[in-house]
């Protein structure tokens, strides 16, 4: 086939240009540029070959079309779509079908929907990309012109994630759940709490400078109330774990009210107070007026199961030292709070558990996206982004099947079924018939690639003999 030959010289002819114009003195340099050469080239040979298997159904098929009733209605009927390469214009049939309905044939066999503007692969790219990134900068690393609401619009047409929750062949006696909340700015006013449960089998601590969650899985999301989310981490665990085989399982919390919910769902579950918030409820209370000298002790009596009477009577003798309603009130609220969840602070202030990490969860999972920069969110956007992100921080990648386009999918496995997938195999063999003919020529004899009185020798010779010497490449 001419066509391709020609676009694979001219690509040889551009790249060794471009070699002898910036040379391989800063590689990464010489890549870059040479990247939109290669793109470019790549997608002539594509849509050269969408011509031939248009003309294909246009005239090699012309039988089976009277056959099946199906005549054309319009030729050269361009369309563009964005892809990772850059945009891609193609000329494509318009056919009448039997039923009197009007279709492009050639869109049909490559797969590409009706209002599909963006590649399904490219936009799944794209979502990736904002699970970490902005809008913006998302769009930059695709190096593609796309516009930040659209992005944010193929954000919302995404389909449903779940994250595929495999059986763990070893189920340990003791698991630890890491729980709390990201609070996110909602527009056009108002927040929002985005509730995260990391389930883990403990913390790696052979590296004393930075721990890690062993096995973790994430189970985040905005818009469920808060009985289905927990029945759904409930769900998770009984699909991972043999829960029968788990002796205790420990919620690593800041005892919220859905939490509370939680724990009540868990098997041979135990509430262990979140270190952070007990630090700092129990050092703010430590600097109130005459605290300090009681510190060692109170410490000690927070360490105790038994304790809470001793700690009931330090906190009455703070009491009558505060000279303000304020300060006053302030001890009464701390020794409310530890009265109600005794149990989970000693829990914790013995260490013998694993330290608690649920605010660094939140931070790593969720509020790097969703709530440190300035930034608000519509409800579905949310939904959908918090969606994303716990979804990608499980390991798991959007692919072409998540993203939606239209409803065309089922209408495509219609089309097929009523006999039309005749001419997706006709049109496809006629593009592999092309590519093989390609592939066995001698590319390099003129006899197969002439134009005019160049052919794909001279070319090359040409582009080589323009380089002076290798250390003109390398200077």
């Amino acid at each position: 086939m001419p066509i391709i030959q020609q676009i694979v010289a001219t690509l040889i002819d551009n790249v060794l240009k471009s070699l002898e114009n910036d040379g391989l003195s800063n590689i990464g340099k010489t890549i870059n540029s040479l990247l939109p050469i290669v793109s470019k080239s790549v997608l002539e040979i594509i849509i050269a070959v969408m011509k031939e298997m248009d003309d294909s159904l246009c005239a090699g098929a012309k039988a089976l079309r009277k056959e099946d009733g199906i005549s054309i209605k319009e030729r050269h009927v361009s369309r563009t779509i964005l892809t990772e390469l850059g945009e891609l214009t193609y000329q494509r049939t318009y056919f009448k079908l039997k039923d009197g309905t009007f279709d492009y044939l050639l869109d049909r066999i490559i797969g590409v929907e009706e209002f599909e503007r963006m590649s399904k692969e490219f936009v799944a790219t794209l979502l990736n990309a904002i699970s970490t990134n902005s809008y913006q900068k998302a769009i930059d690393l695709t190096k593609q012109t796309v516009s930040r609401q659209t992005v944010h619009n193929r954000l919302l047409a995404l389909k449903e994630l779940a994250v595929d929750v495999d059986r763990e062949k070893e189920t340990p006696e003791t698991l630890d759940l890491f729980a709390d909340e990201d609070h996110v700015h909602l527009t056009p006013k108002g927040k929002a709490i985005v509730p995260l449960v990391t389930i883990t089998e403990g913390m790696d601590l052979s590296d004393p400078k930075r721990h890690k969650t062993i096995n973790p899985i994430h189970i985040g999301a905005y818009g469920m109330n808060q009985d289905a989310f927990n029945e759904n981490v409930l769900a998770v665990l009984d699909q991972r774990y043999d829960l029968t085989r788990v002796n205790r399982i420990f919620l690593h919390a800041d005892a919220g009210n859905w939490l509370v919910g939680l724990q009540q769902k868990l098997p041979k579950c135990s509430l262990v107070m979140d270190g952070y918030h007990v630090e700092k409820d129990l050092r703010s209370f430590l600097r109130l007026e005459g605290a300090k000298p009681y510190a060692k002790v109170i410490r000690d009596t927070l360490k105790d199961e038994e304790g809470y009477e001793k700690f009931e009577s330090y906190c009455n003798k703070i009491y009558e030292m505060q000279t303000s309603d304020d300060a006053r009130q302030k001890v009464l609220d701390f020794k409310a709070y530890c009265k109600n969840h005794w149990s989970s602070i000693v829990l914790r202030m013995r260490k013998e558990r694993c330290g608690s990490c649920t605010e660094s969860q939140v931070s790593h999972v969720l509020a790097d996206r969703l709530s440190r920069d300035p930034i608000a969110w519509s409800k579905k956007g949310l939904s959908k982004m918090t969606m994303l992100i716990v979804y990608s921080k499980n390991g798991c990648k959007v692919v072409a099947d998540n993203v939606r386009v239209s409803s065309r999918n089922q209408e495509d496995a219609d089309f097929y079924s009523q006999g039309y997938s005749k001419y997706a195999c006709y049109a496809q063999k006629q593009a592999a018939e092309i590519m093989d003919a390609f592939r066995n020529c001698d590319f390099y004899a003129p006899e197969n690639y002439t134009y005019g009185k160049v052919d794909a020798t001279y070319i090359i010779r040409k582009s080589l003999g323009s380089l002076r010497s290798l250390s003109d490449l390398i200077a």
